[in-house]
C-alpha cells in the first residue's frame, strides 16, 4: 500500500488527505495540532486463517450507493462499502481563497462518468470545518442515489497501531419531548463493533431521526473518542428532515459518517438526470484533545457567524416575555398593554403574544384549533394588532406573535376539503397527526403565495417585530410527490427552509424564534436562519436547569431560550430557582407578573439586572459542568454547577435538586477572581483559594455568581 499525504494547517487543526496511489482512493482525517505523526506505527498487514490482507486502508471522502450497482456485503446494516464508491478515483484538488478563509475542493470521478465533489470550508479563527458533498451525473443516463454521505472520517483512530481493543468510545446525545440532551457513552465493545475472527462482513451502528422533527430520539451528532490518546472527533449535520449517522468497523479502523437517511433507513432515493447534481446537507466537524465538552464547543463555535447575521437588536441578547402562562391561550389587547406597563421596569425588549390570538370556530377551547386562516380575533383585539404594536412601541417594547404556519388545524377554512390539493399526502391520503393537524405542501407555489399574504404581509402590516414559529407535529418518514417518500420529505423540508429564508429577506429586522414542541428542531440548518430556539417545552418544571446545562455542548447558549414562569403562588426560593435557570441561556419570562407581590416582583427585576451584567459571558463564553446527580430528569437528586468563562469573567450557575443534595467543588482557571455580582439564594457559592465550592443547604436552591479578574 503506497500512501501519499497532503496536509493543510487550519488554525488548531491539521487537515490531512491520504491518497492511495495504487487504488486511486482518497480520504481525510482531522488531527490536533502537534499530533501529525501518527500513521508510521500502524500495522500494515493482517493475517487471518493463513490469508493475508491489509490491516487498514485510507478509506473514502464520501460513501455513496447507486441503484444500478451491486450493494456491499453490509446490506440491511449499511449501504457503505459498495461498488459505487469503490469506482470513485481521485481526479484533482484545488484551494480557493475566500474573504474569511479558504475552500479545499476535491473531485473524485468514476469511469462511468459520475463524480463526487467534496468541499471543505474553513473560516479563520474557528476550530472546525464545514463539509459538503455534491454528486454530479455526467453519465449518459439518469442514475438513482440510494446513499450519499455529507461527511466521512475514515481510519479512526489514526493513533492506534492495531484494532484498538478497549480504547475507543462513541458519544451521542438523546432527544425527547422535554428530555433534550441526555448524554450517552458507549465503548466499541458495548456497540458490538469490535473485531471478529474474520472481517468479511462490515458491521455498522446506524442511528438517526425520521420525519420533520429531526431531533426526536437523537440529536444529529456523534463523537468518536480515542481514550488512550485523549482525542475526540465530533460532527453535527444540518438537516431539518430525516438523517442518519453511522459508526462502522473498517479493518483495524472505524469509519464515522453521516448525512441524509438512506434508502434502507429513511426510504430515500433520488433520481439525478444526466448533467444534473445533488448536494448533501452541510456537516460541521471538529477535533479536540482536552475533553468532550471542549471539542463540542469548538464545533458549536462555528455557528456564531450565522447568528451574527441576525437583526442588530439580537446581538445584545434582550430579555423576552411570553404571555402564554398568563393568558393560557386567551390574549387580550388590554392585558398586553397592562403587561407592557409593568415590563417597563425591567430590561425586557419583546412581548410575545402566544397561541389563541386568531379567530376560532364557535365553541372551540383549544387555542391551536382553527389555525391556518390567520385572521385576528376582533373580540380580543377590538383596536387591532397594529394598535397593540404602536402602544407597546411607545413603552419601549417590541411586539411578538406566535404562528404555526406550516400546518392547518381543524376548524380553519383552509383545513377543509377545497384545500386538500395544497396539503401533503402519503399513499394518496392526507397526512394528519393527532386529531387536528395537517401539513401545507411548500413545494407548490400556491401554498407559498397564500402564506406570503397570511404570514409575511401580515407581519409587515401589523408592525410585528418578533415571530415565534411553532411546529407541533411531524410529517413522518415521507410524503408523495417525488420518486421516493424520503425524497418527498426532504424536498418539502428544503422548501420550508427556503420560506424561512424568504421571511428573513423581506423582513430583515424581524427576530424569529425556532420552536418545535420545544426542542425538536435544535439542528444547525434551522438554527442558522433563526435568532434563537426554544430549548425545550419544559417551562414550569424543576428539570429546566438540568436540560439547559446539557444543551451547552449542542447549541450556542445565546440561542437557547429558557423560560422562567413566575406566578403569585410561588415561594421566593422557587422564584429564584426558576430565574437562576435562565442564566444558562436566553432569559424568557412568563406568568402573571402583574399580580406579584412587591417582594416577588423585586426578585424578577434583580434577575433582569443580573442577566444584563452576565449576558456577554452567556454570548461568547466556554462552559464546563460539575454534576453529581441521578439521570431521571423528572425525579432529580443531587446538584449541579455550570461554569462559563470569557474575557476575564466567570459565571457560576448552581442548582440543588431533590433528595441527596451534594456539595460540589471545582478548580478555577488561573487568576485572581473577585465576586462582582450575584443573584439567587445567598452564600451557596463561595471561593476558597483557587477553588469554587457550592454548598446548598436545602433541596431546590439556586444561585448565580459573576466573578471578574
Amino acid at each position: 500500500m503506497k500512501i501519499a499525504v497532503k496536509d493543510y494547517q487550519l488554525g488548531e487543526i491539521c487537515l490531512r488527505y491520504l491518497f492511495d496511489q495504487e487504488e486511486g482512493h482518497v480520504s481525510m482525517v482531522l488531527l490536533p495540532k502537534g499530533m501529525e505523526s501518527c500513521y508510521e506505527e500502524r500495522r500494515q498487514e493482517l493475517i487471518s486463517r493463513g490469508a493475508r490482507g491489509p490491516a487498514w486502508e485510507p478509506g473514502n471522502l464520501c460513501h455513496l450507493s447507486l441503484s444500478h450497482h451491486p450493494q456491499g456485503n453490509g446490506a440491511g446494516g449499511t449501504l457503505k462499502y459498495g461498488i459505487s464508491e469503490k469506482m470513485l478515483k481521485y481526479k484533482e484538488q484545488r484551494v480557493i481563497p475566500t474573504e474569511t478563509g479558504q475552500k479545499i475542493v476535491t473531485i473524485l470521478e468514476a469511469e462511468e462518468g459520475y463524480q463526487a465533489e467534496h468541499i471543505v470550508t474553513y473560516t479563520e479563527g474557528e476550530c472546525g470545518i464545514e463539509v459538503e458533498t455534491v454528486f454530479w451525473n455526467h453519465t449518459d443516463q439518469t442514475v438513482t442515489l440510494k446513499l450519499l454521505t455529507s461527511f466521512t472520517l475514515d481510519n479512526l483512530s489514526p493513533f492506534q497501531r492495531d484494532d484498538a481493543p478497549y480504547k475507543l468510545y462513541f458519544h451521542r446525545f438523546r432527544g425527547g419531548w422535554s428530555l433534550e440532551g441526555k448524554h450517552v457513552e458507549d465503548s466499541i465493545e458495548d456497540l458490538n463493533l469490535e473485531s471478529s475472527w474474520t472481517r468479511a462482513f462490515p458491521e455498522s451502528e446506524r442511528y438517526g431521526g425520521l420525519g420533520s422533527h429531526p431531533v426526536k430520539r437523537w440529536f444529529p451528532f456523534g463523537c468518536v473518542e480515542d481514550r488512550e490518546k485523549k482525542v475526540f472527533w465530533a460532527a453535527q449535520v444540518g438537516i431539518n428532515s430525516s438523517w442518519q449517522m453511522e459508526l462502522s468497523r473498517d479493518g483495524d479502523c472505524y469509519s464515522f459518517s453521516g448525512g441524509m437517511a438512506d434508502s434502507e433507513f429513511g426510504g430515500w432515493q433520488k433520481n439525478v438526470e444526466t448533467g444534473a447534481c445533488f448536494r448533501a446537507p452541510k456537516a460541521y466537524i471538529s477535533v479536540g484533545k482536552e475533553s468532550l465538552w471542549d471539542t463540542c464547543q469548538k464545533l458549536t463555535g462555528m455557528f456564531h457567524k450565522y447568528v451574527d447575521r441576525q437583526p442588530k437588536i439580537e446581538q445584545t441578547l434582550p430579555v423576552i416575555f411570553n404571555e402564554w402562562c398568563m393568558s393560557w391561550g386567551k390574549p387580550e389587547e388590554s392585558t398586553l398593554i397592562r403587561l407592557a406597563d409593568k415590563l417597563k421596569e425591567t430590561s425586557a425588549a419583546y412581548l410575545v403574544i402566544d397561541a389563541g390570538w386568531s379567530r376560532q370556530p364557535e365553541g372551540v377551547t383549544d387555542p391551536q384549533e382553527g389555525n391556518g386562516d390567520w385572521e385576528m380575533d376582533e373580540k380580543q383585539f377590538p383596536k387591532g394588532l397594529k394598535y397593540v404594536s404602536e402602544e407597546l412601541k411607545e413603552r419601549g417594547i417590541r411586539t411578538g406573535i406566535w404562528m404555526e404556519f406550516e400546518v392547518t388545524t381543524k376548524g380553519a377554512k383552509v383545513h377543509g376539503k377545497d384545500w386538500d390539493d395544497l396539503h401533503l399526502k402519503s399513499g394518496g391520503n392526507l397526512i394528519q397527526t393527532g386529531r387536528i393537524r395537517r401539513f401545507w405542501d411548500f413545494r407548490k407555489k400556491e401554498t407559498v403565495e397564500y402564506l406570503q399574504e397570511k404570514v409575511i404581509d401580515f407581519l409587515r402590516e401589523n408592525e410585528i417585530s418578533y415571530l415565534k414559529v411553532d411546529y407541533n407535529g411531524s410529517i413522518g418518514a415521507g410524503c408523495d410527490g417525488m420518486e421516493s417518500p424520503g425524497e418527498g420529505l426532504r424536498a418539502q423540508m428544503a422548501a420550508v427552509l427556503s420560506f424561512f429564508q424568504e421571511i428573513r429577506r423581506q423582513l430583515p429586522e424581524l427576530v424569529i424564534e425556532n420552536c418545535a414542541s420545544g426542542g425538536h428542531r435544535l439542528e444547525p440548518s434551522m438554527m442558522g436562519v433563526t435568532a434563537m430556539s426554544s430549548f425545550s417545552d419544559a417551562h414550569e418544571c424543576r428539570e429546566i436547569p438540568y436540560i439547559a446545562a446539557n444543551l451547552h455542548v449542542l447549541i450556542l447558549p445565546r440561542q437557547s431560550q429558557i423560560w422562567a414562569v413566575i406566578l403569585p403562588e410561588l415561594s421566593i426560593q422557587e422564584i429564584r430557582y426558576r430565574l437562576t435557570s435562565t442564566m444558562l441561556g436566553r432569559m424568557c419570562l412568563s406568568g402573571d407578573v402583574t399580580a406579584l407581590l412587591p417582594e416577588q416582583w423585586e426578585e424578577v427585576k434583580r434577575a433582569c439586572s443580573f442577566y444584563e451584567e452576565v449576558k456577554d459571558v452567556i454570548k461568547y463564553g466556554r462552559s464546563f459542568l460539575v454534576r453529581k446527580s441521578t439521570d431521571n430528569q423528572h425525579h432529580l437528586k443531587g446538584s449541579q454547577m455550570l461554569l462559563r468563562v470569557w474575557d476575564g469573567k466567570l459565571l457560576a450557575v448552581a442548582h440543588s435538586f431533590g433528595e441527596e443534595i451534594q456539595n460540589l467543588e471545582e478548580e478555577l482557571p488561573k487568576g485572581e477572581w473577585k465576586e462582582a455580582a450575584s443573584f439567587g439564594d445567598e452564600f451557596l457559592i463561595r471561593k476558597e483559594g483557587n477553588h469554587l465550592i457550592f454548598s446548598p443547604e436545602k433541596q431546590w436552591q439556586a444561585q448565580a455568581v459573576l466573578y471578574v479578574k
